[in-house]
């Protein structure tokens, strides 16, 4: 199965992390009926939120209430990273709405 390429993402001046999947990637492999996804990182699986901005200019999952990326960004040495150089990863869809992060 086709494994995309997808970036780390910091928001702004907060906390914020996620994993930016691209306009054509989210067009692909995402369905805008899911209100959620399931993401496998290092054998666990974790669910994060589609807003409504992955739909339009913010094709990304973002941590909400818990810091999961930002965790995982940090325990593999990967923050902080130098400006317009995200660490990139590949996503993989494994069925329906879940996918597999690996480095």
């Amino acid at each position: 199965m086709f494994a995309m390429r997808v970036s780390a993402w910091k928001g702004g001046r907060s906390d914020l992390y996620g994993i930016r999947v691209g306009a054509p990637n989210r067009d692909r492999y995402f369905h805008r009926g899911w209100s959620e996804i399931e993401v496998e990182i290092d054998g666990r699986v974790h669910r994060f939120k589609i807003t409504p901005g992955f739909w339009n200019k913010c094709p990304e999952f973002r941590d909400r209430g818990t810091p999961t990326i930002r965790n995982w960004l940090v325990a593999n040495g990967l923050v902080p990273w130098k400006k317009g150089s995200p660490p990139k990863f590949t996503l993989e869809p494994v069925a329906g709405k879940r996918f597999r992060l690996r480095r």
